[in-house]
């Protein structure tokens, strides 16, 4: 009787070994041999699923995209601005490695002009989703991208080590607060 091989459990055990790698090692690390000795499979089982790197990249941006979605909805069907915002900075062992995962992908993207396409597709609809938060706002999409400009670098400097998650959640509070307080 043939083996029978659970599909997606192989392909979660990889992808889970590609941001393993990505929040640990980096950009760098990821190859067909590292992903595998990560993942505990053999190399051809890597290539198997993700015939190259930028399939692992892809499907590594889809995992974090999850995880970070799951962090927004864990307040319930309807988020306000400040958990949608403030979900996304690292303030967790789980939320540090997604930043430092996400940091990798996108010095992935800046090299791979369709990949940048599809984040600042993606970005653009975020922020409107964002702006439309802020209704009474004189300019709500500024305000949008004013507000996700400071979480991007406020994340990064958690990440860096060079302010601490709280100091990053009082600023980011702060603003989100500042920019509900402005109406027409």
């Amino acid at each position: 009787m043939p083996k029978r091989v659970d599909h997606d459990s192989r392909r979660a055990t990889i992808s889970e070994a590609v941001l393993r790698l990505l929040a640990r090692d980096g950009l760098e690390a990821i190859s067909l041999r590292h992903v595998a000795a990560e993942a505990g499979v053999s190399p051809g089982q890597v290539q198997h699923y993700f015939p190259s790197k930028d399939a692992m990249m892809e499907f590594a941006a889809s995992a974090i995209a999850d995880r970070i979605a799951a962090r927004i909805s864990a307040a319930g069907p309807d988020p306000d601005l400040h958990h949608i915002l403030t979900a996304l900075l690292p303030t967790d062992p789980d939320s540090a490695s997604d930043t430092r995962t996400l940091i990798g992908y996108l010095a992935f993207a800046t090299v791979r002009p369709q990949v940048a396409e599809t984040l600042a597709t993606n970005g653009r609809a975020f922020r409107d989703h964002i702006a439309g938060m802020l209704p009474d706002h004189p300019d709500p999409v500024t305000a949008a991208d004013t507000l996700l400009a400071l979480l991007d670098g406020l994340a990064l400097h958690v990440a860096l080590g060079q302010l601490p998650a709280e100091a990053a959640h009082t600023l980011l509070t702060t603003a989100i607060d500042e920019a509900l307080a402005r109406t027409r």
